[in-house]
């Protein structure tokens, strides 16, 4: 009874199952998270976290969500500094690499999980739709003669080859070869990159 009382007098026990529920799918993956074992490791009740996520789904939502904000958050230092346009977008698709290959399975929990499939949650489109704006905001920023009406499905191509890329590397179906001796290779990621910034310039 001790601790039942104890774990809803905690001061930010919603934070707390956060941040243990990212620590177990940045360790394990998605699939067996439940809202019991979280109010294990953070020691509390089992009924404790339920005043905060009352299912599953409750709070793999409020992890992916964490994960888009770190992502944003990442994304907006990243061109902090530069003052043109082209790099600014060089380095945010970059960082978009990295913080794939640094969180491959939170990764697939904001992209490829049960909330964006069949059907995008909206908490999690409305996350997606902060980053693109992101990058729309840099792409129309630079200074380039995109024919009228081309802007979106430039921004679409070039976003397809990098999260195209992102995604192949992270299920590791890039397979080293000749060419590509290593996929996370910094050399690889660059081109990667300046490829798809390409997309948008020509």
């Amino acid at each position: 009874m001790a601790l039942q009382t104890t774990s809803y007098h905690r001061e930010d026990l919603k934070g707390e199952l956060i941040e243990a529920a990212l620590t177990h799918v940045s360790q394990h993956g998605h699939a067996d998270l439940s809202v019991r074992k979280m109010a294990q490791a953070v020691k509390v009740s089992p009924g404790a976290p339920y005043h905060h996520f009352p299912d599953r789904r409750s709070l793999l939502l409020a992890v992916a969500l964490k994960g888009y904000q770190r992502l944003t958050s990442e994304g907006r230092l990243a061109v902090e500094g530069s003052a043109e346009p082209g790099q600014k977008l060089f380095k945010l698709l970059r960082n978009f690499l990295d913080f794939a290959e640094r969180n491959p399975r939170l990764f697939a929990l904001m992209y490829e999980s049960e909330l964006t499939q069949p059907v995008v949650d909206p908490a999690i489109a409305r996350a997606q739709r902060g980053g693109f704006d992101l990058v729309r905001a840099t792409v129309l920023a630079l200074e380039t003669n995109i024919p009228e009406g081309e802007t979106g499905a430039r921004i679409a191509t070039m976003w397809s080859a990098i999260y195209g890329f992102a995604l192949l590397r992270t299920r590791q179906m890039i397979q080293p070869h000749d060419e590509i001796s290593d996929p996370f290779e910094n050399a690889i990621s660059d081109s990667i990159v300046k490829q798809a910034v390409r997309l948008v310039l020509t």
